[in-house]
């Protein structure tokens, strides 16, 4: 990766969030909470009117994004992102980032998820050994 420079951009994902997904997701976590499954209870609580993802699940795919981009999780030294906006149940967000410094052979890397809509749910930043 001797090519990486500040302004190279990570290959993105696009995900969905489902019901699948948030109920996997609250499986294998453990947290239970039924704002992100029960559309009863989420119809009440939830700022979105309705069932929104784990934090935590949207942080596991910017996490994946770096993972990949480092070449595997021995690389990445970092992670920090903070929840910008709910994920709506059944919207589609998109995964992404840019290198905006390489120092030492160390990238640091601003990440980002975006909904469909156009709203940043997710922003935080990364540094990998390249």
């Amino acid at each position: 990766m001797s090519d990486v420079t500040a302004g190279t951009e990570l290959p993105t994902i696009e995900q969905q969030s489902t019901l699948m997904t948030s109920v996997g997701y609250a499986a294998a976590s453990g947290d239970l909470n039924p704002l992100h499954y029960d559309q009863g209870f989420a119809g009440q609580v939830s700022p979105t009117g309705g069932i929104i993802a784990h934090g935590m699940y949207s942080m596991g795919l910017a996490s994946r994004l770096l993972t990949q981009f480092a070449g595997g999780p021995a690389n990445v030294l970092e992670i920090a992102v903070r929840f910008a906006k709910p994920w709506p149940l059944g919207s589609t967000s998109t995964f992404g980032g840019t290198v905006t410094a390489v120092e030492d052979g160390i990238a640091t890397v601003e990440l980002f998820a975006d909904n469909e809509n156009g709203d940043r749910i997710l922003k935080g930043t990364g540094r990998v050994r390249l």
